[in-house]
């Protein structure tokens, strides 16, 4: 352990001493409230967390509902004319199969036709048997490198991708926020710690001076100076503990229940104020590295910006005609009345092509247009969001420096002021000084004692800052 953290422990061993040999300190409770129990809190019962989960869910489910683009499709067709001079009766049964390949679709059917067909509708006269086929259709220009379905897939899975991460850079957002009131929290409490104790020492002083008053050893003025000055610490300690009240409310937020209620959590529960800082083992330079390959925003921009691509794909395959080429093989099985007979051949192929194309275009072409707009849109949203995390990443090492530098300064200020304070009490007590200097060392001991606090709040805030804007979150796994 370098020398900066062994004197950043010893500030912080040094505050839980002063805290507990203070009097009227609160005692060790039963239960301490830590920032783990938090996190849990949040991750199950967050309301802004549960909702954005189940956009997450839904974002899958619409991912599972693409690829029902690509099932087999079975149609089944019957036909009857009640009326009318013919009276053809057909059942035809046909299996679809979309495939990726290509954009081909393959196909199979079976066919059966019974009753008087018109003469112009022979090509649906079978044998008794019925009729089998099956086919090929093959986009030759639109639709072969890419079509509908296709993309439809390609832009349902980034966009469930997107969901996800942004549900999980969500996550980031609501740890840092939760341990901010966390430590907001603690520090309240401390602070209240820190009046209850100079009043505690004001009230102790105040029965000394009494008896001494009384004996002439020092005027009534000192003893009138020191109740006054013990009011003004109960002032004190009346706003403290309005600030670990309102920072209780603020926690609650947070904090819920076994229904999902917020729960304020009380001062019994305040946790031992000892802790470790350490630094990140990461430089600046490596956590900026990670942030832009693993944070959670960026990875969901560079997912939207996959969707907008394929968008723009299918687009521009539309800018063009439309070429299809199919193929087909037949075959009747069974008999045929002999007038029809010599018209069916048991066994036929056909193929063929299909074209087609707009004259102007202009449905497809603004269709490209705006998908090659909203592609550079998406793409400078990306660039900005990369840009956001490497200074939040820079600021974050830059908190966390200053931070850990303040507790260190913080540190040196406590021991300083302890010992003023306790050098003043005792040139009081050698009747040197008054109860005025006291009083101004004490408050500046405490001030002092309470920028300590405030010190170690943000530093360990500024650990949890500088972990979570890498991508790391502690509710991930949750």
């Amino acid at each position: 352990m370098t020398r900066p953290l062994r004197t950043l422990n010893a500030a912080l061993f040094a505050l839980t001493s002063w805290l507990a040999a203070s009097p009227g300190a609160a005692s060790e409770a039963d239960v301490s409230l830590a920032l783990e129990d938090v996190l849990e809190s949040l991750a199950t019962h967050y309301p802004v967390v549960l909702a954005e989960r189940a956009n997450a869910e839904a974002a899958q489910a619409e991912a599972r509902a693409a690829r029902g683009e690509l099932d087999t499709n079975l149609t089944v067709q019957g036909r009857i004319a009640p009326a009318g001079y013919y009276d053809p009766r057909r059942l035809d049964v046909v299996l679809e199969q979309p495939t990726t390949v290509l954009g081909a679709t393959l196909y199979t059917g079976y066919r059966l036709t019974r009753g008087k067909v018109a003469p112009y509708y022979g090509e649906q006269r079978t044998l008794d048997r019925g009729e089998v086929r099956g086919g090929v259709r093959v986009p030759l220009l639109q639709d072969r490198a890419l079509d509908a379905r296709r993309a439809g897939l390609a832009t349902s899975d980034a966009r469930a991708e997107s969901a996800q991460e942004s549900y999980r850079e969500l996550l980031l957002e609501l740890e840092r926020s939760a341990a901010q009131a966390y430590f907001a929290w603690l520090s309240a409490g401390q602070k209240l710690q820190v009046a209850e104790g100079l009043v505690t020492l004001a009230e102790q002083r105040d029965a000394q001076l009494a008896e001494l008053v009384a004996h002439g050893a020092v005027p009534e003025l000192e003893a009138l100076d020191n109740r006054r000055a013990i009011l003004e610490r109960k002032r004190q300690r009346v706003a403290a503990r309005r600030a670990l009240e309102k920072a209780a409310l603020d926690l609650s937020l947070y904090l819920r229940g076994s229904e999902g209620t917020p729960r304020v959590a009380t001062s019994a529960e305040l946790p031992d104020a000892s802790t470790t800082l350490e630094r990140p083992a990461t430089s600046p330079e490596q956590a900026e590295q990670r942030a832009v390959a693993e944070r959670p925003g960026l990875r969901a921009q560079r997912a939207e910006v996959r969707a907008a691509e394929v968008e723009r794909a299918l687009a521009d395959t539309r800018v063009g005609p439309r070429l299809d080429v199919f193929g087909e093989v037949s075959r009747d099985f069974g008999d045929a009345d002999p007038s029809i007979a010599p018209t069916l051949r048991p066994t036929a192929a056909e193929v063929g092509v299909t074209f087609s194309m707009p004259l102007w275009l202009r449905r497809a072409r603004g269709k490209l247009d705006a998908a090659d707009a909203k592609l550079r849109a998406t793409r400078h949203k990306a660039t900005l969001a990369s840009d956001k995390v490497r200074n939040e990443v820079r600021d974050a090492h830059s908190q966390l420096d200053a931070a850990l530098e303040r507790v260190q300064l913080a540190h040196e200020v406590v021991e300083a002021a302890g010992k003023v304070a306790a050098g003043e009490r005792e040139r009081f007590q050698l009747g040197a000084s008054t109860v005025l200097f006291v009083n101004l060392r004490e408050q500046q001991s405490a001030d002092a004692e309470s920028a300590l606090i405030d010190a170690l709040a943000e530093a360990q805030y500024a650990l949890v800052r500088a972990r979570t804007v890498e991508g790391v979150s502690a509710l991930a796994a949750r």
